[in-house]
């Protein structure tokens, strides 16, 4: 059938191969993600798609002239996909500001920041498509991830998606590449998801 309908394919669900997470951006075999400070003391959130089985990393913060700290990794859930850096420094950085994924509604603007392939400090623009999407990725089930039409690209993964008052709302994780091709489909864990695992770290933190 020519046209925009198809009568066969209606109703029926998207393939969830093609779900995919961010990976980091592959630089000559440097690999690059992002991250957001959480904690004065220099605790960051990212995806652990962005640090992998690392024990250390390097964080450059873009603020007051690009500066370059080791990390060490605090903590990691791979069926979360969330992991917990510590800046080895006793400076006080700046945190952003952690706002509520409940209050989150369709149509709402947000913008996806990171560095994708490399492009530091890039920020994109677009609504949130869906606030509890049931997504399955490489055999894990995530029962409410934000859909969004923001552009997320290899280094946004663990990035920050914030609302239109600065607020992190979300971190940046998943992709829908249906036959590898970019649908312009991403996804992100809400922050109160996130927030429930970093309490629990309270303790170590």
């Amino acid at each position: 059938m020519r046209g925009g309908i198809s009568r066969t394919a209606s109703g029926q669900p998207p393939d969830m191969a093609g779900m995919t997470y961010i990976e980091p951006f592959n630089e000559n075999g440097n690999l690059y993600g992002s991250g957001v400070i959480i904690d004065p003391n220099g605790y960051i959130l990212t995806t652990f798609q962005t640090i992998g089985n690392a024990t250390q990393v390097h964080v450059t913060l873009f603020s007051g002239g690009n500066r370059t700290y080791i990390a060490n990794i605090i903590a990691s859930d791979p069926k979360t996909d969330i992991a917990v850096l510590k800046i080895l420094s006793n400076e006080r950085f700046s945190p952003a500001i952690i706002g509520n994924s409940a209050l989150t509604e369709i149509g709402d603007i947000v913008l996806a920041i990171g560095s994708p392939f490399g492009f530091s400090r890039t920020v994109t623009m677009g609504i949130i498509s869906s606030n509890n999407r049931k997504v399955t990725i490489e055999g894990i089930r995530y029962p409410d991830l934000i859909q969004i039409d923001a552009s997320v690209n290899q280094g946004n993964d663990g990035g920050p998606l914030v609302n239109i008052k600065g607020e992190v709302i979300g971190i940046n994780m998943a992709l829908y590449m249906p036959n590898s091709h970019y649908s312009g489909i991403g996804f992100a864990i809400p922050i109160n998801d996130i927030m429930v695992f970093v309490q629990s770290l309270r303790t170590t933190l």
